[in-house]
């Protein structure tokens, strides 16, 4: 995604490939490479927080990892694959699922434990991270998605 100023002015800007990543399921899948990374917990309070292991799913989630630029990789055992993220231009990651409650007021996840199947992995430039994109500039965010049998 490129963000072009054809203006005379500098300005800022947020944002963000949202992706839905299908897995087997989201009590079974674990993220990697986020771990030593701050966060930003919206669920916890908009609380700071400090990851210190692979992201692993019991509840709802929705952080924002700030200040990296890892390849996160997602185990999915019960759909035997590892999903590999890179990116570059993204300095933030979120991480989302709905769970159950929040899940049953959306209306757009397929089948009532249709969020068992997803997760929510976006590269983002958000909150201590969005992008000053001087006149007569580009700003480029790019993602790459690769899946591995294990």
């Amino acid at each position: 995604m490129t963000t072009e100023n054809t203006g005379m002015s500098d300005f800022v800007i947020g944002e963000a490939l949202h992706t839905y990543l299908r897995i087997g399921d989201i009590g079974a899948v674990a993220r990697h490479r986020l771990a030593g990374c701050d966060y930003w917990d919206k669920v916890g309070g908009s609380t700071l927080r400090k990851q210190d292991s692979a992201i692993s799913f019991s509840g709802e989630t929705d952080r924002v990892y700030i200040n990296t630029a890892a390849e996160c990789v997602i185990e999915d055992d019960k759909l035997k694959r590892r999903i590999h993220i890179a990116k570059s231009g993204s300095l933030s990651t979120v991480v989302w699922t709905p769970w159950t409650e929040k899940a049953n007021k959306m209306g757009d996840m397929g089948q009532p434990d249709g969020w068992r199947e997803m997760v929510c992995v976006e590269s983002v430039n958000a909150i201590d991270n969005v992008v000053k994109v001087a006149a007569g500039t580009k700003h480029t965010l790019i993602v790459e998605y690769r899946a591995e049998s294990v």
